[in-house]
């Protein structure tokens, strides 16, 4: 989704604010790569997956992202200029800060 969200917008800054109706908290994001490690360790710390299979998650849905906004998020008049979706990675490279 932050991939996603990044190549739509043209920046990684994606200024994301999101409630949980579980915990009754809100998170602010700025950046989609904060959004990914945030994603990442909530899942590791829930018990649900193993901080390597969140990884490779976060890289695949990466890829996934960059081809839906390549192939399917087109200009409507082919007049604009098409730019390509944002290269910067959003997934963590390693562990937690």
């Amino acid at each position: 989704m932050a991939v996603t969200l990044s190549g739509l917008l043209g920046t990684t800054r994606v200024d994301l604010t999101l409630f949980s109706e579980a915990t009754g908290t809100t998170r602010h994001y700025q950046y989609a790569d904060r959004l990914n490690e945030d994603m990442i360790n909530a899942r590791v710390w829930a018990g649900i997956h193993s901080r390597s299979a969140d990884m490779a998650g976060c890289q695949t849905g990466s890829r996934i992202d960059v081809w839906a906004v390549t192939h399917y998020f087109r200009p409507l008049r082919p007049s604009h200029a098409r730019t390509s979706p944002t290269t910067r990675p959003t997934c963590p490279q390693t562990g937690t800060r």
